[in-house]
């Protein structure tokens, strides 16, 4: 902690000093292990839809955070008072999403709370950064606004309530794009922003090993079962390092729309790796049946992954992974163990690819 226990927020975004993760956004990250294997156990349980619709907000719970401190954060008393609240709302959120039909009153209040915590961090910041006072007047607006329609859903049984999630949802998502043109004089710190995403990355990944692993664990071990473990550990191995191999901390400021593109690019890629794990558990509970469970998500985590590549300005790293991923999807009626190997052949060639490919300054 800083020698000044009680300081207001500061803008970050300017300092010479190297910036790295603190223990609190470690902290913070932790919550979101259990949150992510809670989701995928949703997943596992044949529930795409409350996945999907689920995963949204709690993404963008912990990116809210992500983006806050990463222009204010100064990790006295009043910061950690305001942050550390949040991981008990959002414990409370992931022990709502397995039961989401008899307790989605507790997280939507549990996902309120965590927004007004936020807002209050906002307001603060308004106070006493006044040239950051236009940013984040238009993100308490919009926050507020999305939080009172959460509120409001209480009011409504479902599927009313899900649906006023979801406009909520569409405001929360849209406030930051409304909010460009105030954003040029404020960009977020290079060193930071990526790190903290890498580290989300890192938690869905180690989401997929767990779920292969409990795959692995509740069923005969036999030739068949142990090569599709090991290949859906080596498919994540890969996507690995298809993103970090490829981390480009400068996107964030390349423009602001390719900047945003490329955060918000995270959440398809946090849902396809989640995704991917649960599919390698079916695989080895039902290893007859047809590759969509591991081919789709897959397939969006590479296309996702060329998404970002082009946001960097690699037009050819960014063709090949959107043509790998037009290839699964047209093999990916075929059995399942037989879509993993080719998902692994591919994204090993193209590790193999980028590890040949000679370093220059331009990719494109």
């Amino acid at each position: 902690m800083s020698e000044r226990r009680w300081q207001p927020p500061r803008l970050r975004l300017f300092e010479g000093d190297h910036r790295r993760a603190t223990w609190l956004e470690l902290l913070y990250d932790l919550v979101f292990v259990v949150a992510v294997a809670e989701l995928a156990d949703v997943l596992a349980h044949g529930n795409g839809l409350a996945f999907v619709g689920l995963f949204i907000p709690l993404w963008w719970a912990w990116a809210g955070y992500v983006f806050y401190a990463n222009r204010f954060d100064t990790d006295d008393v009043s910061h950690r008072l305001l942050m550390l609240p949040q991981i008990l709302a959002i414990a409370l959120m992931a022990a709502s999403v397995g039961d989401i039909g008899n307790r989605s009153a507790l997280f939507a209040v549990s996902y309120v709370v965590v927004r007004l915590l936020l807002i209050v961090a906002y307001v603060r910041a308004r106070k006493h950064v006044p040239e950051a006072r236009a940013l984040t007047t238009r993100y308490i607006q919009g926050f507020a606004i999305a939080a009172a329609i959460w509120l409001l859903s209480l009011a409504f049984e479902p599927p009313i309530r899900y649906v006023l999630w979801g406009v909520a949802v569409a405001i929360d998502l849209a406030t930051p794009f409304l909010a460009r043109r105030h954003q040029g004089s404020l960009p977020p710190q290079t060193e930071h922003l990526p790190e903290r995403f890498g580290l989300f990355v890192v938690i869905v990944l180690g989401e997929v090993v767990a779920a292969v692993v409990f795959g692995l664990k509740s069923h005969a071990v036999t030739p068949g079962s142990v090569l599709i473990a090991l290949s859906g550990i080596a498919v994540a191995m890969a996507f690995w390092w298809l993103y970090f191999g490829h981390l480009d901390e400068s996107v964030v400021l390349r423009t602001r729309l390719a900047g945003q593109v490329w955060v918000y690019s995270h959440l398809p890629l946090a849902l396809g790796l989640a995704a991917f794990g649960i599919g390698v558990e079916h695989a080895l509970a039902e290893p007859g049946s047809s590759g969509w469970s591991v081919g789709i998500p897959a397939a969006l985590v590479l296309a996702t992954l060329g998404l970002q590549h082009l946001c960097s300005g690699d037009r050819r790293s960014s063709t090949v992974r959107a043509a790998s991923a037009g290839l699964i999807l047209v093999f990916s009626w075929l059995p399942v163990t037989v879509v993993l190997i080719f998902v692994l052949l591919l994204g090993a060639g193209q590790v193999a690819y980028l590890l040949a490919r000679p370093v220059t300054g331009d990719a494109k």
